[in-house]
């Protein structure tokens, strides 16, 4: 080398090769990985995610809509007696018998008391007689008649008072039928969104599995972890306690699998 002349930089690299002790194994885990990717696994939970409606709950609901598409017979019988009392059918005496019944017993009474008063002053049968007679019936009639009018006008009052209770009633049983309707739509939506579940899972599943396949093989790749939920309804909010929802179903893929975990952290090491 000539004096005053520089040293040329000279640059090198390295590269980390595994010993041949742990090769196999880095292949083993390669070829696993590949095993893996190329298989049909993994599989989505083969069953329903969701459990049958049982059978008391199908009765339950049977029995609700029979019974609120019939109605409450008692509330039919309400009303008509409601409409009864406001059109005025009981302030008619004839249209009540009892206070027919009563009157005639009192008249009676009255009757004999008179005509005996008169028959022993010998003037029985006179003007003055029939006169007596007749007014004597007359206040018995404002008595009882009058007496019954006005207990049947304080009914109307009160037919006025329930009436409109009676007849919003009438939507106790459409609101009944369609909480029925809102637990059946509950459970067959829950059964819809398994089937949309399982349907999106198909459609990712080859992404998940790539995902997984690079990121063993140590690419800078997501990865996800995913796993099967059930589905739930929400019986707190319809007849039977009420309305349906679900919770979220996702795959049947985790990447905690043993062999996923071996073939990264080796192949993470090797890179």
């Amino acid at each position: 080398m000539s004096k005053g002349s520089n040293p040329t930089n000279v640059q090198t690299s390295t590269q980390s090769e595994p010993s041949d002790f742990i090769r196999p194994y880095y292949q083993e885990a390669i070829d696993a990985s590949q095993d893996l990717y190329q298989s049909a696994l993994p599989n989505y939970f083969p069953n329903n995610t969701y459990v049958n409606t049982p059978a008391e709950t199908q009765t339950a609901l049977a029995l609700a809509t029979n019974r609120a598409t019939a109605g409450n017979p008692l509330l039919n019988q309400s009303q008509t007696e409601a409409g009864k009392i406001l059109s005025g059918d009981y302030l008619d005496p004839n249209s009540n018998p009892y206070a027919q019944a009563l009157y005639n017993q009192m008249a009676g009474d009255v009757t004999s008391g008179v005509q005996s008063q008169f028959s022993n002053a010998g003037r029985l049968g006179s003007s003055a007689n029939q006169e007596t007679l007749a007014r004597s019936l007359g206040n018995l009639s404002n008595e009882v008649y009058g007496d019954q009018y006005n207990r049947e006008r304080q009914n109307m009052v009160n037919a006025t008072q329930i009436a409109p209770q009676l007849g919003e009633m009438d939507y106790n049983d459409i609101q009944r039928l369609n909480q029925v309707g809102d637990t059946r739509e509950g459970i067959e939506q829950v059964k819809l969104q398994d089937a949309i579940s399982r349907f999106d899972y198909e459609q990712q599943k080859p992404y998940l599995k790539l995902n997984q396949y690079l990121g063993a093989l140590g690419a800078n790749v997501p990865q996800n972890t995913v796993s099967t939920q059930p589905y739930f309804r929400n019986t707190g909010a319809g007849l039977l306690g009420g309305a349906m929802a679900g919770s979220q179903i996702a795959g049947a893929m985790n990447s905690t699998n043993p062999l996923y975990a071996l073939g990264g952290g080796l192949l993470g090491g090797f890179a």
